[in-house]
């Protein structure tokens, strides 16, 4: 039976390890700080692999991290010893999760470091090298603050004041922030002006106009979500089941495999799934929004009579700041897609929409993203908006669908994602736009 023990410091647990080879349990932003830490103290060479206890949701994407093989606990039961392991978890998920499940199948030892210890040396490795940027740019916030994402306000002198959502595990290339080269510059450049809605004060909107037919947000909802902790008020939302035809389930009035669809290909097209219904189905609304269960707008009746009153184009979520390019963000770093991927989908931009292929070769050494597949757009903006964008999605698809693949990895979700940023770039200087805050559900 495995023995399971809290030490205080990462120190203390290499320690105990005594030299010898241990896994991480755990692929995430706490796996990845202590492997940086093990890095610093030139012990990389005993780590064997990280582990996880579902190999199906990465294989497809990621079989090693920094060059080290992800494994499942089925590998590691298969080994025929005893390991070392080091649990990458807050406190609760080893105590509840973690502990009763591998102390019945390892022999063995395993280490857990308080939520405390996990907090400074994320901070340590993950924010160190982001002073400089931090004393300069950002807003001065509790880190640890957990649910509001990428606060983004309006600074003095026209000079924007961010918290950026920093990459898991990945040490910043300064070096793109060089001399006098301000992060709001990187911004213009790539995205244009910058206008932030929250906290707008204008009257609401006359209660004869507040109906669902001229403003409406869609909520994506799916048979596979988890029960929230909490829950949070948007106004003119109402919620839209997505992959709809892969379940007998119904968990919402309205689905996505009713009329045209492609609700059948929604672990592909994930979210994009109930946008093409919204598309093709929906003729009612002047506005249309989406956003999902557990990400939502920090909007409220005034933010939308600002938006409406002022004819913005689009409102998005505020855009990410990532610390080395985009195609680094999405190939490099979190391995959403492969670089077979990139390369599809750059040959589907550049056939399909040639006058979009500059923003796209941009995109990817550019630095904001604009993240989640979340808008709210007037009705001709979406259009357009669909119009340019499913067929690039329906190419790429074609291409690994003629080889008899079909991923189920949401990879076509994440293609629409970077491609949302790529038509704001495009369009940045005829796109009224405006952006607001997320909320992420617990």
């Amino acid at each position: 039976m495995m023995g399971i023990h809290l030490r205080g410091t990462f120190d203390s647990v290499l320690n105990e390890m005594g030299g010898n080879p241990f896994c991480i349990f755990g692929q995430a932003r706490q796996a990845q700080v202590f492997y940086l830490y093990c890095k610093e103290k030139n012990k990389v060479q005993d780590i064997k692999a990280f582990i996880v206890s579902d190999m199906t949701r990465v294989v497809r994407k990621i079989p090693m991290l920094h060059g080290i093989p992800i494994k499942d606990i089925h590998w590691l039961q298969k080994q025929g010893n005893t390991c070392n392991l080091f649990l990458a978890a807050r406190e609760k998920t080893v105590q509840e999760q973690l502990a009763p499940m591998l102390s019945e199948r390892l022999e063995g030892n395993a280490y857990y470091v308080s939520d405390f210890t996990n907090n400074i040396m994320c901070y340590r490795y993950m924010h160190l090298y982001y002073e400089d940027i931090l004393s300069r740019y950002m807003v001065s916030k509790n880190i640890y603050d957990e649910g509001y994402l990428n606060i983004w306000e309006p600074g003095s002198e026209n000079r924007y004041k961010y918290w950026c959502k920093v990459g898991d595990g990945v040490r910043p290339d300064l070096d793109i922030f060089n001399g006098n080269v301000g992060i709001d510059h990187l911004y213009a450049r790539q995205l244009g002006d910058y206008h932030y809605l929250n906290g707008r004060e204008e009257e609401p909107l006359q209660r004869e106009s507040q109906n669902h037919n001229r403003f409406k947000i869609y909520m994506v909802k799916s048979h596979f979500d988890r029960e929230l902790k909490e829950e949070f008020y948007t106004p003119y939302t109402e919620t839209i089941q997505a992959g709809a035809a892969l379940t007998e389930e119904r968990i919402s009035e309205i689905q996505d495999d009713i009329g045209e669809n492609i609700s059948i290909r929604n672990r592909d097209y994930c979210e994009m799934s109930a946008v093409y219904w919204i598309w093709k189905n929906e003729k009612e609304s002047d506005y249309i929004g989406l956003c999902h269960y557990r990400r939502r707008f920090v909007i409220d009746e005034n933010v939308v009579s600002y938006m409406i009153s002022h004819k913005y184009d689009a409102v998005y979520t505020v855009p990410k700041l990532t610390d080395g390019g985009l195609r680094d963000e999405f190939v490099e770093r979190y391995y959403f897609l492969t670089p077979d991927v990139w390369e599809q989908t750059e040959k589907a931009v550049k056939k399909l929409s040639p006058d979009y292929y500059e923003a796209w070769k941009s995109f990817g050494k550019s630095y904001f993203n604009i993240s989640c597949n979340m808008f709210i757009m007037r009705r001709r903006t979406f259009e357009d908006y669909c119009s340019w964008l499913f067929p690039i999605l329906e190419e790429v698809d074609r291409h690994y669908m003629g080889q008899g693949r079909q991923c189920n990895n949401r990879y076509l979700g994440y293609i629409a994602e970077m491609l949302n940023t790529v038509y704001v770039m495009k369009n940045k200087d005829k796109l009224k736009k405006g952006f607001v805050e997320m909320k992420m559900l617990l």
